[in-house]
């Protein structure tokens, strides 16, 4: 056993290492810090307050998709890593003298290994997460669209010879983008359509209509239609943002819980406040921060925009 460690261990210390040493590495952290200057500047300007982030909490976001759990226990009790922050946005909205906020939140996903070669997957992130009291969809696409729009003129401005060397050309401003419902686009192209249409298009769209978690409102004026909404980044770089209005009255979370099979016990003091009616109603979303490098500098993989590598079932010392 310890002849095979010795042998096996410089190969992944020296995989490390070059990770470490690209020469690339530098400039990429650049942009990506310029992202995060830009953002915490708009929402400044927008009025959004800031809320620092948990990392561990007695709930998290279920996902809509499985992952290897994550949870620890302390004080006699089961914390989960933060997967994402959405249900304390929501709550954190319960304080009426707060209208809108932002975290610059670490997210641990534990993916399985089918997500491994996607390049688009770490298993934990970073992600730029804001919500809205009283704000619908609409609101929320346009107050993306705009940030987008902001960020990516304060990159060129801040960063132009670093633009044009990892990508070849300055950021673009955007028009309004393009809206495409989620069931429409999988009858047209089939199951891979996101891929489809992220590889054809030329500029960001929205995917809407999505079956997901229990928090993404259903339109009870026409239910099967889900109040959600993705951002998929063109050029064939995939899902850049997730967000929907969210439910919040309890009779249809409960319903909603029920249809997905979620657990009430594990929710029942989230359940507890919007039973007592004292769940507003919210809208917002959250962009991946190496995923949005990752488009602005052209690379091939998120796993690139790391210092220490986050791609999922990847050996790792560090």
């Amino acid at each position: 056993m310890e002849d095979t460690l010795t042998l096996q261990q410089p190969t992944i210390l020296d995989a490390t290492l070059r990770q470490l040493s690209r020469p690339m590495l530098p400039k990429i952290l650049q942009v990506q810090q310029g992202i995060i200057r830009a953002t915490h500047g708009f929402m400044f300007r927008k009025g959004l307050t800031q809320l620092m982030p948990l990392m561990l909490s007695p709930i998290t976001d279920p996902l809509n998709h499985g992952v290897v759990d994550a949870t620890i226990s302390y004080a006699e009790q089961r914390w989960s890593l933060t997967k994402s922050m959405i249900f304390h946005k929501q709550l954190a909205l319960v304080n009426p003298e707060l209208e809108s906020l932002y975290i610059v939140s670490p997210n641990v996903r534990l993916e399985f290994a089918d997500r491994a070669g996607t390049g688009r997957h770490l298993f934990e992130f970073t992600q730029v997460d804001f919500e809205f009291r009283n704000k619908d969809r609409f609101f929320v696409m346009d107050f993306m669209e705009e940030l987008v729009n902001y960020i990516f003129a304060q990159l060129n401005a801040e960063l132009p010879e670093l633009l044009l060397e990892l990508r070849g050309e300055l950021l673009p401003q955007y028009e309004k983008w393009p809206v495409y419902r989620t069931e429409k686009s999988e009858a047209l192209y089939g199951p891979d359509f996101e891929k489809i249409k992220s590889e054809a298009a030329t500029v960001p769209f929205w995917l809407t209509n999505h079956k997901r978690e229990f928090y993404d409102k259903e339109d009870q004026k026409k239910p099967g239609t889900y109040l959600n909404y993705d951002v998929i980044w063109p050029e064939g770089f995939g899902e850049g943002l997730s967000g929907g209005e969210r439910e919040h009255e309890y009779n249809q979370i409960v319903k909603r819980m029920d249809e997905i099979g979620t657990s009430k016990e594990t929710f029942k003091h989230y359940l507890q406040v919007a039973k007592d009616g004292l769940l507003p109603k919210t809208a917002g979303g959250g962009f991946g921060v190496e995923r949005m490098t990752r488009f602005i500098c052209r690379l091939k993989d998120v796993d690139e925009t790391t210092v220490f590598s986050r791609k999922p079932f990847a050996p790792a010392i560090f």
